[in-house]
């Protein structure tokens, strides 16, 4: 199944094969609620993961900056599924502008996220092992080895003020995760 079904645009465009899967996705979100809007899409009940939430002091860039992604693949884990913790398909790779949203998500579990920021490539330079509708978070290079991120996050944080351990999933409710604990920095 596909997890991420819908995709929104914060500010630069993404590279071309990525914008066109975008367009995609979003037809076909809009097709399955019957909006026609953009912005104003209801996406019922979903998660919705923002990058302005979650990236803090590192930078969503274009440019080769050592510390700076260009995309990210997002996984959720539904903690209240039957047998124990489950993570469910992830992102495909986003650009690092854009949003990301999970409508596979079940009224009242308990989800997490993990997030993992990729520095040097592209989103459409990345593809998931097993293919693009795949769902696994391990991403590929163009060449076939092996993609590995350079910063991740955990959301929500655990260690905020009054931090809840995971995001209950609301009825109709289109939740945006606000609060990711501050990003590990991946060590090649």
């Amino acid at each position: 199944m596909f997890a991420a079904d819908h995709a929104r645009r914060r500010s630069p465009r993404p590279r071309a094969g990525r914008c066109a899967l975008a367009l995609a996705v979003l037809a076909l979100t809009a097709c399955a609620d019957g909006s026609n809007g953009d912005d104003d899409l209801q996406l019922g009940t979903s998660m919705t993961i923002d990058p302005l939430a979650f990236l803090g002091d590192v930078q969503c860039s274009g440019s080769d900056e050592l510390k700076a992604i260009r995309s990210y693949v997002a996984t959720l884990t539904d903690n209240s599924a039957e047998g124990g913790p489950s993570p469910l398909a992830s992102s495909p790779p986003i650009s690092c502008a854009w949003s990301v949203s999970f409508t596979s998500v079940v009224e009242g579990h308990e989800y997490t996220v993990r997030i993992d920021g990729y520095g040097g490539e592209f989103a459409d330079e990345l593809t998931p092992k097993g293919g693009e509708t795949s769902g696994n978070p391990e991403m590929l290079l163009p060449n076939g080895d092996k993609a590995d991120p350079i910063w991740t996050w955990e959301c929500p944080d655990p260690d905020a003020p009054g931090g809840a351990g995971s995001i209950v999933a609301e009825k109709d409710v289109e939740i945006v995760v606000r609060t990711c604990a501050k990003p590990t920095r991946v060590e090649p």
